[in-house]
């Protein structure tokens, strides 16, 4: 049992910000997050993967700067129309509920996605 944890370990010694940008206090990757809230019923990772319903978020990564993330944690808490093509991203009460801290989250980690 040590014999596996030491590599994660080292690599948290290492490399003290590798996981600060994916977990929050609660362990909890944006990428849980994201399916927790069921973004991604809609929303896909990369474009090859990308569904009909809504853009990847990559997509929306090279679409938008950092510039404009209180922009798009806005549309994540109302939803509203306009903001892709005739794509429209269902109000609260329709989708799972999103707090301001959890949309701000999201946001930051699609505008951070590498290509």
């Amino acid at each position: 049992m040590k014999s596996k944890m030491l590599p994660a370990m080292l690599v948290g010694v290492l490399c003290p910000g590798i996981g600060s940008a994916f977990a929050d206090s609660h362990g909890m990757t944006s990428m849980q997050l994201a399916e927790e809230k069921k973004c991604t019923a809609c929303h896909a990772i990369k474009e090859s993967e990308a569904m009909a319903i809504a853009p990847s978020f990559r997509s929306i990564a090279q679409r938008y700067s950092m510039d404009e993330s209180d922009r798009l944690v806005q549309v994540v808490l109302t939803g509203g129309e306009g903001h892709w093509g005739k794509a429209e991203m269902p109000d609260m009460g329709v989708r799972m509920d999103v707090s301001q801290g959890e949309a701000e989250k999201l946001v930051k980690w699609i505008l951070e996605m590498e290509e």
